[in-house]
């Protein structure tokens, strides 16, 4: 979904994800003069208006001369967007407690500077629009993202630089509800120390994601003519366990955990949980550890019927049923509450429970090239492929996908973890970013070995790292926790969303050419305008936040710009950059 205005030369556009908003803004060239950026004021549903935050302020100088108190600095009142965009989530540094879903008002004016003094807000010139920011739901499909943001302003202001999010590494179950550290926060303006579990950080750090997949877990209890089966590739969050144990308790529960190297040392997590399972379950919940030719790598549930054994909906994506996965990692969730494509995962998943058919289940019709298809009226068009594949079938869908984004009309954005193994999809996504100056090229990965990041006066596009970036901040930044594992664990690739025909390719798989071959996996493509919406605003997301971290790593002071010889915005009216190519994309209708 996209809501659109203008006037007065200010246009916005504002677009829906999950449970956050993209702005994008544009300003007729011919107002631009002594232009200082973007105030944008937000509503949400009833509640007192406010305005968003800037973590960047003016210098100390000029806050002075304007008479900005230092504490009310970062309202963007006084510290206005210096960007043509904007992600706003919900929760970030307002709404901390209760976050509201729901109606958005978002009124963005344009503001000035005159020998640096910020001229008065013109209201005439301000722009509103009206945009539900809830969690992302279309008819029987639904969207969850965590959060992930250890390394970040944010966390630092509600957890100071605590990045532990279990207690030990021995105790697979713990009370979330322990005590986990202590964080200094501004109470009747005051600096106050106060306690927080590790239920508080869970909650902030596993987002949308984690209400989801607990959301699915309660309905499953809840209900006792329903049981579940599981694919785990990782497994010891411990609510999840926890619920995983009592429905185990309750004969309700099959599940395939994955014993390769990483999961097979006597003091893992999951051979901690298969024992408390095998302790705990009442027939006919079973157990199976194996893996394909290499890894059982899946992260899916199924709800089923416990009378008829009839699929009722399934959860799949990214996401490792773990505390990396769900606090440390960026990762999503797609759910599907559709019974054709519960049905086709739980056969794949009665076609995987043992080594046999975990063996020859390349071989099967469930791993055929093609995929499976799917186009009803509650869920979106969407083809779900199973590995491993045989290397004939994975050469020849390697190819349509690669051949899809070698075809781009406006835009490729990616979040993956890994973007160098060998995979002509992966060649296809950095042939773009180097070759194609007519697409907006925007993506992140977890590694290091190639950064591009922005560059004044040219279209090339950015990839950025979610590892590696620099946790101790130039002033005024706090210094933040350091990322204790992977960044980005997120395997999706968004081709033309601003295009007539956009579509992401997401899930487990992490889009590599061997691994297709030898690993359990679900790769889902999904074509449907507003669900790769969703996806393309978690990539800017991501990029926004990990690209400033990758840049910033002299001791300099940061601060807006202020009455440059350049304009801070001029890059954004050149149009052979790629800031120009942002503007025109995000602010205009869908090209052809």
């Amino acid at each position: 979904m996209e809501v659109p205005n203008s006037k007065t030369g200010v246009s916005i556009r504002a677009y829906q994800g999950d449970a956050m908003t993209l702005l994008a803004f544009d300003l007729d060239e011919s107002q631009t003069k002594n232009f200082a950026g973007f105030s944008i004021r937000i509503t949400a549903g009833t509640r007192k208006p406010y305005y968003l935050t800037n973590l960047l302020t003016y210098s100390a100088a000029i806050l002075k001369k304007n008479n900005i108190e230092p504490e009310k600095a970062h309202s963007t009142f006084f510290s206005p967007i210096q960007k043509f965009r904007w992600v706003h989530v919900p929760a970030t540094f307002h709404q901390i407690e209760e976050p509201f879903y729901g109606n958005y008002k978002y009124e963005v004016t344009p503001r000035y500077m005159v020998n640096e003094i910020l001229q008065p807000l013109d209201h005439s010139f301000t722009v509103p629009v009206t945009i539900d920011a809830a969690p992302y739901k279309l008819g029987d499909f639904q969207i969850g993202f965590t959060r992930g943001f250890v390394e970040s302003q944010a966390y630092t202001n509600h957890f100071g630089n605590n990045n532990k999010v279990r207690p030990n590494k021995t105790d697979l179950i713990f009370d979330i509800k322990a005590k986990s550290g202590s964080a200094k926060r501004k109470e009747n303006g005051q600096d106050v120390m106060e306690d927080y579990t590790f239920e508080d950080q869970h909650i902030w750090l596993g987002w949308q994601a984690r209400a989801r997949i607990m959301e699915f877990l309660d309905e499953t209890l809840a209900d006792n003519t329903l049981a579940l089966d599981v694919f785990a590739f990782d497994l010891d969050e411990p609510v999840v366990c926890k619920k995983l144990i009592q429905l185990a308790k309750e004969g309700r529960l099959r599940v395939v955990i994955d014993n390769s190297k990483t999961h097979a040392d006597p003091d893992a997590f999951e051979n901690k949980f298969e024992a408390l399972f095998n302790q705990e379950r009442k027939a006919p919940s079973a157990i199976f550890r194996g893996r394909f030719q290499s890894l059982a790598h899946s992260k899916v549930f199924i709800q089923k019927t416990k009378a008829t054994n009839e699929a009722v909906k399934v959860l799949t994506g990214s996401t490792n049923f773990s505390t990396n996965g769900f606090y440390i990692n960026a990762n999503h969730v797609v759910i599907v509450s559709n019974k054709d494509v519960a049905t086709l995962y739980a056969q794949v998943f009665d076609a995987s429970f043992s080594a046999d058919k975990m063996k020859n289940f390349h071989s099967t019709g469930f791993a055929m090239p093609e995929g499976h298809q799917f186009n009803q009226s509650n869920a979106p068009e969407m083809t779900i492929r199973f590995s491993p594949h045989t290397k004939d079938a994975a050469t020849k869908f390697f190819t349509t996908i690669s051949d899809r984004i070698n075809h781009v009309k406006t835009d490729v954005l990616f979040a993956i973890m890994k973007d160098d193994s060998e995979s002509s999809i992966l060649k296809a996504i950095k042939a773009v970013r180097d070759d194609r100056e007519d697409i907006f090229s925007y993506g992140i990965t977890d590694t290091t070995k190639i950064i591009t990041l922005y560059k004044p006066h040219t279209k090339r596009g950015v990839r950025v790292a979610g590892k590696g970036g620099a946790h101790v901040l130039p002033p005024p930044f706090n210094k933040e926790a350091p990322i204790p594992g992977i960044a980005i664990h997120h395997k999706f690739v968004v081709v033309d969303f601003r295009g007539q025909e956009p579509v992401v390719y997401c899930g487990s798989s992490n889009l590599a050419f061997n691994p297709e071959q030898k690993n359990g996996d679900n790769l889902i493509e999904i074509r449907d305008p507003d669900a790769v919406t969703v996806f393309a605003i978690e990539a800017i997301r991501l990029v926004d936040h990990f690209a400033f971290r990758d840049r910033t790593q002299n001791p300099k002071q940061v601060n807006l710009h202020a009455n440059e010889e350049v304009p801070w915005h001029a890059s954004y009216y050149d149009p052979d950059d790629l800031h120009f190519l942002e503007r025109t994309l995000l602010i205009g209708e869908r090209k052809t």
